[in-house]
């Protein structure tokens, strides 16, 4: 046995990193590395002395409470990163990983990576906020530890591995599932790692010779000034958890003009709370009701969905779009047989300048950039193009370019298990926490959505880009993609 994490996820130079492991080895050899393209080694130990720790009872929600194994300090010459921390011992390995930001801003654009959604996905220790005994997906564990081990796959994947977003069979079994499970990894690992998207936009970005600086989802909140000197944030992958520091000083940052470029879907669909020094996230999710702060003057940092009638701050007001509007696409039984792309209705757009594009066009779909999970708005279509009504909270002068069809899981279309017996589906989930009921007329008011591509600017001069799906980062080798994502880059950064 071979576990480690880190006792905090963000560090700037002259910090300490602390690192806790248990292992039944007495000694283990640790390597530091800056991942990358070609991952840089930037510190070693070869004898660190180890010993086993009790994974205490109340592991989930409180952490492994392990002593230091190792201190070490953070110097002026790392760069701002993702660093991996790599452990062996035998024939025993594991990993942790901690980030480096810049103390002042050494780039134009900041990449906020999405920590909080790791650790929702986290189950070491039995539970993440998706399962806990008979309760399953939407209500796990309400409180979550950030100290605790990454199981494997969290941080690095095969080279063949494949990705939760590809076409599978329409037997609602998905392709990651079955690999994952015939090799040792979760399932949930498709769902939340820098294995799935960060390290594919990492390459990217340093093939083209773009320097960014990074930073962590809490970050975001600790540091409300952590924004300040940047012209572009961006959002990239699966980015599900915000909490309501987080949006504030994003929606500052847009407000006095700064960019936003969300390359990501399902993104701050859930609202949590970080407490405990931001070592503990809280995510009732589903099973809302139980949140301690309803019937109290907090009872807007409910940790339900964005959209939950009580809360009225709609994630799509801040991105432009919402999960509850978009759904699953090409997976299971969510639009299994889609084209897998956007078909365009404003080539005219400054974002796909350069891309050849025409309107009726299809963006992506050999690459399937429409899948796994995928976020829209609500519109209407005024001669022959989709325009938002700005009901369901996005801006009016969001400017769709392209749309593509999505739903909510139901019983019908979900993958098999995925829910126990008398769960409410994610379709059902979105009806209640919105509407405040979930009968068969409610949900069909959500059940048949879109995903959809766009931006807007806002009265303070910031623009916000909006690619709605989570698979942006697997899709850069379509030369029309990677066009997009220069352009915006260009413009925004």
């Amino acid at each position: 046995m071979l576990e480690a994490y880190c006792a905090r996820r963000s560090h700037v130079a002259g910090d300490q990193v602390t690192l806790h492991l248990s292992a039944d080895a007495p000694r283990v050899q640790v390597t530091v590395l800056r991942d990358g393209r070609v991952p840089q080694p930037v510190l070693s130990k070869d004898d660190l002395p180890a010993s086993r720790h009790a994974v205490p009872d109340d592991v989930v929600a409180n952490g492994c409470g392990w002593p230091v194994a190792w201190r070490f300090p953070v110097p002026e010459s790392w760069a701002s990163g993702l660093y991996r921390i790599e452990l062996s011992a035998g024939d025993e390995r594991a990993e942790a990983f901690f980030v480096v930001r810049a103390a002042r801003p050494r780039a134009s654009i900041l990449w906020v990576l999405e920590t909080n959604t790791w650790n929702a996905y986290n189950f070491y220790g039995g539970q993440s906020t998706y399962t806990s005994g008979d309760k399953a997906y939407a209500s796990g564990a309400p409180r979550v530890s950030f100290q605790r081990p990454l199981p494997p796959g969290f941080l690095s994947l095969p080279a063949d591995a494949p990705r939760i977003g590809d076409l599978g069979p329409r037997d609602k079994i998905l392709p990651y599932a079955r690999w994952a499970l015939a090799h040792g990894y979760s399932p949930w690992t498709g769902a939340a790692s820098w294995g799935q998207w960060g390290r594919r936009f990492q390459d990217w970005l340093e093939a083209e010779q773009v320097t960014v600086d990074y930073a962590t989802n809490a970050d975001l909140e600790e540091f409300p000034v952590l924004l300040d000197g940047y012209r572009l944030m961006l959002s990239v992958g699966h980015d599900e958890y915000w909490s309501w520091g987080m949006r504030d000083t994003v929606e500052a940052f847009i407000a006095r003009g700064g960019n936003v470029a969300f390359l990501s879907g399902n993104c701050s669909y859930w609202q949590v709370r970080l407490e405990r020094d931001y070592t503990q996230m809280v995510a009732f999710k589903g099973a809302v009701d139980d949140d301690p702060v309803l019937g109290t003057a907090r009872e807007r940092h409910n940790t339900g969905i964005w959209s939950h009638r009580l809360t009225a701050r709609p994630e799509n007001q801040m991105t432009g779009l919402s999960f509850t509007r978009g759904g699953y696409a090409r997976m299971a039984g969510a639009t299994p047989g889609a084209a897998g792309g956007y078909t365009v209705y404003r080539p005219e757009h400054w974002a796909l300048a350069g891309t050849g594009l025409s309107y009726g066009d299809q963006l992506g779909a050999a690459h399937t950039l429409v899948g796994y999970e995928t976020d829209g708005c609500e519109f209407q279509i005024e001669y022959g193009r989709p325009v938002p009504t700005g009901a369901d909270g996005t801006p009016r002068n969001f400017e769709i370019i392209g749309i593509a069809p999505a739903t909510l899981f139901s019983h019908d279309s979900a993958p098999r298990g995925l829910y126990p017996p008398g769960a409410m589906t994610d379709v059902e989930v979105v009806a209640e926490q919105v509407l405040g009921r979930h009968d068969a007329e409610a949900v069909q008011r959500f059940v048949h959505g879109h995903a959809v591509m766009g931006s807007y600017v806002s009265p303070g001069g910031g623009t916000v880009f909006s690619a709605g799906t989570t698979e942006w980062a697997y899709c850069l080798a379509d030369p029309k993609v990677a066009c997009i994502t220069r352009n915006l880059l260009a413009r925004l950064g």
